[in-house]
């Protein structure tokens, strides 16, 4: 293999090559957790054009491509374009450049149940034992996320000198509101895509249960980089960007930057303290602890940083659960003025302090944490939260399915908590649109 200047640049999107016939369903899937770990797609049916299938994948090789993954399913075989055309290219790519990742995903299964590793040389017919070294994974989600793994790894491994030469900054971009297309790719080391929702106001469940899936992957990808700092950029629903921030600890990264829509950069270098120039207020609180007796103690925050106050979904879930919580806390900006992005990191830690402490006085319960503040400080909180336990609420002001109360109100969306083993998402809490 050959590593010189016409190598495939790492950054770039993986090629997933198919038969339309029986393998749709397992493309589809692979293509959405992909991206939700990180890694931009290549897929026919999302991202090339209409024409002939050989100058369509012509045109995505031309573009650049980092790798490719080839869904075996038992139909492959009737397939000239991906025999003829897409594995032939795809290994040829593989064998000629180190840089360049390749993985297949197989739904063939021998007579006893299992995997049959030797159907892809068979099916695609290649010489047998061609494929003996690629990555190779059943079609079942464990499988695709274990692929999806060896990706990022690969991914994160080759783009190790460029992120020393960038001052050590990982770069990562984040999206949960635009429809992922492969022309969307910023060229970060990752770029975040979460499936487009149907609902007006709240986040995907499907592209939040990917997201449960893959975010483990995250904090791992950024330590083994050898980064000492996070930069992101994008916009998201905010329970999304506060998972983000809680996969990302400041025990874990020491600095982050978050840039907004206008490209402005808000950051935190910090922990968790009260401020000696207060940034926000208590403007209500309230709670029975007395009345709790059994299980884990709940307590809400309400994060209200906007300008202008909107208290009527905060009221309308404090008069819901008022008795379901052993205290609550109403916080707004102390200045009551648009917030100066230059102040961010101590906003976000005197948010946070006034949260832990909330946590901390009733028995380290878990917060219900309801947001409304700019995009950069959910992820800004989210990464001062280490050891909390989270639910993470969305505001939904859309018509009711039942009922007449037209108030708007906060859905539980995540659970979050940052020493979970598997990842920051516990449970998602959204339930399916009806």
């Amino acid at each position: 293999m050959t590593t010189d200047s016409t190598a495939p640049d790492p950054a770039d999107p993986v090629f997933i090559s198919y038969r339309q016939k029986d393998g749709t369903g397992v493309a589809a899937e692979l293509a959405w957790l992909l991206r939700t770990a990180g890694i931009p797609v290549w897929r026919d049916r999302d991202d090339l054009p209409p024409g002939d299938t050989e100058a369509r994948l012509k045109q995505a090789i031309d573009a650049g491509i980092s790798g490719g993954v080839l869904v075996t399913t038992p139909d492959v075989v009737n397939s000239r374009v991906v025999k003829t055309l897409e594995a032939p290219r795809l290994l040829e790519l593989h064998r000629d450049h180190e840089v360049f990742a390749l993985g297949i995903i197989n739904s063939v299964k021998t007579d006893d149940g299992r995997t049959d590793y030797d159907a892809p040389d068979r099916l695609l017919e290649i010489r047998p034992g061609t494929l003996s070294g690629v990555d190779q994974q059943s079609a079942e989600h464990d499988g695709l996320l274990a692929l999806i793994r060896g990706l990022v790894w690969y991914r994160i491994a080759s783009l190790r000198k460029r992120i020393e030469a960038t001052e050590q900054t990982f770069h990562l971009s984040l999206q949960s509101r635009n429809t992922p297309q492969v022309y969307d790719r910023t060229g970060d080391e990752l770029d975040i895509r979460l499936r487009p929702s149907d609902h007006e106001r709240l986040p995907s469940v499907d592209g939040l249960r990917d997201l449960k899936d893959t975010i483990g992957l995250l904090p791992d990808a950024v330590t083994r980089s050898g980064a000492h700092r996070v930069r992101i950029a994008g916009g998201a629903h905010l329970s999304v960007a506060f998972a983000v921030g809680a996969a990302l600890p400041s025990s874990r990264i020491g600095h982050m930057d978050v840039i907004d829509q206008q490209g402005t950069t808000w950051a935190s270098d910090g922990e968790a303290r009260f401020i000696t120039q207060p940034q926000v207020q208590i403007v209500e609180q309230g709670g029975e602890p007395s009345k709790i007796t059994t299980g884990r103690p709940s307590v809400a925050v309400y994060v209200d940083l906007l300008p202008q106050r909107s208290d009527t979904a905060f009221t309308r879930y404090i008069d819901d659960h008022r008795s379901f919580l052993a205290a609550w806390r109403h916080l707004t900006s102390a200045s009551g003025a648009l917030l100066d992005s230059a102040d961010a990191g101590l906003i976000a830690a005197d948010v946070t302090a006034h949260i832990r402490a909330l946590s901390n006085d009733n028995s380290n319960a878990e917060v219900h944490l309801l947001l409304r503040c700019p995009f950069p400080l959910a992820l800004l909180i989210g990464r001062l939260t280490n050891t909390l336990r989270v639910v993470v609420y969305e505001w939904d002001d859309s018509d009711p399915t039942d009922g007449e109360d037209y108030r708007a109100r906060y859905m539980p969306t995540l659970r979050v908590r940052t020493s979970a083993n598997s990842g920051v998402i516990q449970d998602v809490l959204l339930p399916n649109a009806s």
